[in-house]
């Protein structure tokens, strides 16, 4: 794993908006103050699942073209919902009165 595919791919547009997405599509699932920070698009909460997807086993690799860049299409739809699955205990941890430490 190249940590410059995994900031390549953190640091990518469309990874961002799909990662936000998943979570999105998770905070309607959960009744939890995780889930009413993501709907709200509480600052940071969203950028930490992008962070910790980045992160997740095998996916910069998934991602890593073989030429110095990344291809976040590589990352398929049912790797980010995992992974936003995966996450979402951690992330909690973070936010556990659900409200962004100031």
């Amino acid at each position: 794993m190249s940590y410059q595919s995994q900031a390549q791919l953190e640091a990518d547009y469309l990874f961002q908006q799909r990662s936000r997405a998943a979570a999105v599509q998770q905070a309607a699932q959960f009744n939890d103050p995780l889930a009413g920070m993501v709907r709200r698009d509480d600052a940071g909460v969203v950028a930490a699942f992008v962070r910790l997807n980045a992160a997740g086993p095998g996916i910069a690799d998934k991602a890593d073209t073989g030429e110095g860049s990344v291809d976040s299409s590589k990352v398929t739809d049912a790797d980010l919902l995992s992974l936003t699955q995966a996450n979402w205990p951690i992330v909690a941890d973070l936010y556990p009165t659900g409200a962004a430490p100031l």
